[in-house]
């Protein structure tokens, strides 16, 4: 037993060393890929991000010895399940995942699961602790509570990482009620404790950080994504068919759906084609219009595979995450990576660090409206299809070489070793509170198209 508490797996990139000298335990939401466990809170994207994160930080040399988490579902009355068992499985090939107990009935389900996930964390850290360097590395500080989590490590005197995916404004992206006010707060006061962060946008770290180092991870990309996406679309066969426009995410208000779907409206003519995957609150809105409009397909809920080929069929996908009538500041759609490296053009909103990064290749939705994007869509479809072609593969070409969850979790490593750590810290590593691995090389601003569009980042709207 002693022997798998100490040892660590091979090195980056398949260099195979032995690493004795630190030890890390994951708290989250990830579960097994089984019917039971997808209930109507789990999400998709956050299950692809911890599992992605966990496997990479695995090959870079860092893995998880052990996984603490929880069963996403409602709390009752919205479920009727009062009692989520215990019980231990094997998600990540090699470290176990203790999915704890707890009353379903607010605010009793947190408080159990905070005082479980401090047994655990004291459990892991009395196995492992000849270890001198502990971590505690958990996903979001919602469920598991997140002062529960840094009192854990503060108790066995490891260092605590927390990935901040998403953070909720009460009265915006969530309901202003009390307990999502105390929520908002809690994570204001608690989030500057940790030793380390990784955040999905720079907002975070900006309004909540007070300037300590940070990595910026919005998600990544699975190998199998790049490998599916490799083949270059070929614009003769894209002459042959109609317009086709692909959305998938969930069909809710902050998503965009309702502009999109009007947006649709103004679209005259057969040559346009809707397709929508996802599952939502606005559900029964799409299903209405594409009984409506049968040029509109909902597809519901569709396995990852069928997301792929929705995205290498469509002629342009839409990211319309809102960033003027919400305030979204501190979120960054998971689905834009998935978008980027498909090679299919992608129209988006300025949502985070999108147009600073990605700018250039993507066509940028600056005025959120229905007729702007109706207007957007227009002059992309009249455009030559091999200039299409080639700004998507520029968008995929850049996504493989920085955004696989390989080199994504390589950085996380990097930035937990040498800042969180410090093993082989360099002093000129951070800079201004942002660390120096985010700042990865900007593709050129070369000329994607003819004077109608200049690249990516000159916006049709503009």
């Amino acid at each position: 037993m002693m022997e798998r508490e100490h040892s660590t797996a091979s090195g980056v990139a398949g260099a195979s060393s032995c690493r004795t000298d630190v030890a890390l335990v994951f708290v989250g939401a990830i579960v097994p890929e089984k019917p039971a466990f997808q209930t109507t809170a789990f999400s998709r994207s956050g299950q692809i991000y911890q599992r992605e994160m966990l496997e990479g930080l695995k090959r870079a040399g860092l893995p998880a010895s052990e996984i603490v988490s929880i069963v996403p579902i409602p709390a009752y009355p919205a479920s009727d399940r009062l009692w989520i068992g215990a019980c231990r499985e094997e998600i990540i090939e090699g470290a176990e995942v203790r999915l704890l107990p707890f009353l379903n009935v607010s605010p009793v389900k947190q408080i159990m699961i905070g005082f479980f996930t401090i047994i655990e964390l004291v459990r892991w850290g009395w196995r492992n602790r000849r270890v001198p360097n502990r971590v505690v590395f958990t996903y979001n500080l919602t469920v598991p509570p997140g002062l529960f989590t840094l009192i854990g490590a503060k108790l066995i005197g490891a260092k605590s990482v927390a990935a901040l995916c998403d953070i909720d404004v009460p009265g915006q992206t969530v309901p202003s009620s009390f307990l999502w006010r105390l929520n908002y707060w809690m994570q204001k006061q608690l989030i500057p404790l940790f030793k380390g962060h990784i955040v999905a946008a720079d907002a975070i770290a900006r309004d909540f950080l007070a300037n300590r180092p940070y990595v910026r991870v919005e998600g990544g990309i699975p190998e199998k994504s790049v490998s599916f996406t490799s083949d270059v679309i070929d614009p003769g066969i894209i002459l042959d068919r109609p317009f086709r426009i692909g959305f998938a995410g969930r069909v809710d208000e902050t998503n965009g759906i309702p502009s999109l779907l009007e947006a649709f409206s103004l679209l005259e003519g057969g040559q346009y084609r809707l397709r929508i995957a996802g599952g939502g609150p606005l559900e029964q809105q799409v299903r209405e219009a594409a009984a409506t409009d049968s040029r509109i397909e909902y597809l519901g809920f569709i396995s990852f595979s069928e997301v792929l080929q929705l995205y290498k069929n469509s002629d342009v996908l839409v990211n319309l995450r809102i960033t003027e009538g919400l305030d979204t500041r501190y979120f960054f759609p998971g689905k834009m990576m998935e978008y980027l490296a498909s090679g299919t053009p992608v129209i988006t909103t300025c949502t985070g660090h999108t147009e600073e990064e990605f700018g250039d290749f993507v066509y940028l939705l600056r005025d959120e409206t229905a007729h702007s994007l109706a207007e957007i869509i227009r002059q992309i479809a009249i455009l030559d299809p091999d200039v299409r072609v080639k700004l998507g593969q520029k968008a995929k070409e850049y996504m493989a070489l920085h955004k696989t969850w390989d080199a994504q979790a390589k950085k996380v490593a990097q930035f937990i070793r040498e800042s969180v750590l410090g093993i082989n810290a360099k002093p000129s590593t951070y800079q201004g509170g942002r660390q120096a691995l985010e700042a990865e090389p900007q593709p050129s601003s070369t000329a994607m198209s003819s004077q109608t569009v200049i690249n990516g980042r000159d916006s049709l709207t503009k």
